[in-house]
């Protein structure tokens, strides 16, 4: 009876010792003791559940997602090398994912089913990886620091753009901006819209427990993106509303089912939407680019060095024949290269369109090598500077948007040094990817004060998630590009969905001159836009209340403080160190500062 009870009592110490052990000690033991005897142990559950529960007070490196991330790469890392199969590091990182993230069972399985042989490709072929490098970029929004990176640059010529001669003639031209596409050929009306996956709406997500979980007929406030009769209609208004010119198509066309995709599913939906297009604006010029969501899998952009199954290669191949429908076939050398091309549209006006894909953290072949990917800034560069010396004015389109806090922060260095040197040769930039309707504005490094660029982001298509669907109408000078209007266009989701046999009542939101006083390119204007921003909050909410299309679904939490501090931050910020540093500001100030 005593040896029994002393056995109880050494259980119960070791338990209690455990239970108060710092959870990311318990954590490294626990999963090196799953792959060591492939069995979970029972306490690693709850130390990840509270290491989650617990948050740092510092914004860098010793914050908890970086710490987990760096226990969870060290242990794999380790493994593989001693000889751990695929399979069992991909059965052990489904489990995992389903305690470290919330996204549900079945995107958990599929994802890591396919991105698993990427991530043992890496460890296997680059024999210097490290936990610091792995997590400093794919969690680099948490601050996740790598002490031994070695930033990189690309040669820019010395100078600055002369400003480019004004030659108005008072023509216009109307550009349409569709971005952020989603469309899901799997959304099923009255599905389950309240799923445990990343995107719910779909004929594989149930049938709803009440009916107020019903996907609607035009589109669905929860993670649901886009059925087909919302982008007929879609196509269907902008022609019988506008007369338009040329359309910026600036990717993710393919929907948020991430643990699903394939090649060919990409292919067939990349196209169906592609001929629509063409159908709907016959010989009207379209420029498209690339969006993080059109690979496979999602987000994944290798370098041209890596062949084989890994190659993306099929994508790159495949658009260029694809695009060819409205692109002169100049551009197939460098969209095969690496997704990107220029178009000289007039004498005078040129288009660059990038595939700034590869600058998303989410793109893991930036852990094996970020140096540039496809050579494409550097290309970027020597394209601005003959166009300079042609004195051609430039539109650049662009998935991910400048400074966002998921662009690989030297990519994003790297871009902004090359906006500021060429800024008077850029008179536009188009991005997507946010889903938000926004702007950013770039300030001068050398004139701390002046306003040299804007980029603007087209929204979204997608509701996903708490939008409402909306495109954009810019008119511009035709002779250089300068925008002298932008008009957002956008419909009550809430009220569509009442009638589905009713089309949804598109309407103009705002124009920019209306609201904010001058015209998008007038450049000077911005500075007193943003001191006004800065000391005014009822301007930064009604900002937010268009970047989110009059939403009541995401207007339903006031945005406060921290909400209206990124907000701001967003609109100033155009590289991820900025960012940084002023979500760390006071909201009062942050003028002065600039």
């Amino acid at each position: 009876m005593r040896v029994t009870f002393l056995l109880l009592l050494t259980i119960f110490f070791i338990v209690v010792q455990k239970s108060l052990c710092d959870p990311l000690v318990l954590i490294e033991e626990g999963i090196t003791e799953y792959f060591r005897t492939r069995t979970r142990p029972g306490y690693l559950e709850n130390s990840i559940r509270e290491a989650l529960i617990r948050t740092s007070s510092k914004l860098g490196e010793d914050g908890m997602h970086c710490a987990l991330c760096r226990i969870v790469t060290k242990i794999v890392i380790e493994y593989r090398r001693a000889g751990t199969n695929n399979e069992i590091i991909g059965d052990i990182g489904k489990d995992l994912c389903t305690l470290f993230a919330d996204i549900g069972y079945v995107t958990c399985v599929g994802y890591i089913d396919l991105t698993i042989d990427t991530f043992v490709f890496i460890i296997d072929n680059k024999p210097d990886i490290t936990p610091e490098r792995f997590c400093a970029i794919r969690l680099q929004e948490y601050g996740c620091v790598d002490p031994n990176y070695v930033p990189w640059r690309i040669d820019l010529p010395p100078g600055r753009s002369p400003s480019l001669p004004r030659r108005p003639s008072g023509q216009t031209t109307s550009v349409l901006h569709l971005t952020d596409i989603h469309y899901d050929p799997l959304y099923q009306p009255e599905s389950n819209a309240d799923c445990e996956d990343v995107l719910c709406c779909e004929i594989t997500s149930g049938i709803p427990k009440q009916a107020i979980h019903e996907a609607g007929f035009w589109g669905d406030y929860r993670p649901c993106d886009m059925p087909w009769q919302s982008f007929e209609n879609l196509l269907s208004q902008v022609k019988n509303k506008h007369r338009i010119d040329s359309v910026y198509l600036t990717g993710d066309i393919i929907s948020h089912q991430v643990w699903n995709t394939s090649k060919e599913y990409n292919q067939l939906y990349i196209t169906q939407v592609l001929e629509k297009i063409q159908h709907t604006f016959g010989t009207t010029p379209v420029y498209p680019i690339l969006g993080n969501h059109e690979a496979h899998p999602t987000d994944f952009y290798p370098p041209n060095s890596v062949e084989g199954d890994f190659s993306i290669s099929w994508l790159l191949d495949y658009v260029a024949e694809e695009w060819s429908r409205w692109l002169p076939t100049s551009t197939l050398t460098t969209i095969r290269q690496g997704g990107f091309y220029t178009v000289l549209v007039k004498p005078g006006f040129r288009i660059i369109a990038l595939n700034s894909n590869v600058c998303f953290t989410n793109n893991i072949w930036l852990v094996y090598d970020d140096v540039d990917p496809y050579n494409q800034l550097q290309w970027l560069s020597d394209t601005l500077l003959e166009a300079e010396k042609n004195q051609e004015a430039v539109h650049i389109l662009s998935h991910i948007p400048p400074g966002d806090i998921e662009c690989s922060q030297q990519w994003s260095h790297e871009f902004r040094r090359i906006i500021e040197r060429f800024h008077n040769t850029i008179t536009g930039q188009f991005n997507g990817h946010t889903h938000n309707d926004e702007f950013k504005v770039f300030f001068s490094q050398i004139e701390k004060d002046k306003v040299i660029n804007v980029a603007f982001n087209g929204g979204s298509f997608t509701t996903y998630v708490g939008l409402n669907p909306n495109y954009k109408v810019y008119t511009l000078e035709l002779e250089d590009g300068r925008m002298l209007e932008s008009e957002q266009w956008t419909f009550n989701l809430s009220e569509a969905n009442q009638d589905p046999y009713t089309s949804p009542k598109w309407y103009k939101l705002y124009s920019f001159s209306d609201i904010y006083g001058f015209e998008p390119f007038n450049l000077p204007q911005y500075q007193n836009l943003i001191h006004n921003m800065s000391i005014n909050e009822q301007l930064l909410q009604n900002y937010h209340r268009l970047q989110v299309r009059n939403s009541t679904a995401a207007l339903r939490t006031k945005c406060e403080d921290g909400c209206l501090r990124n907000l701001f931050c967003g609109i100033i910020s155009v590289e991820y160190k900025d960012l940084i540093e002023c979500r760390k500001q006071k909201q009062s100030g942050v003028h002065d500062e600039l």
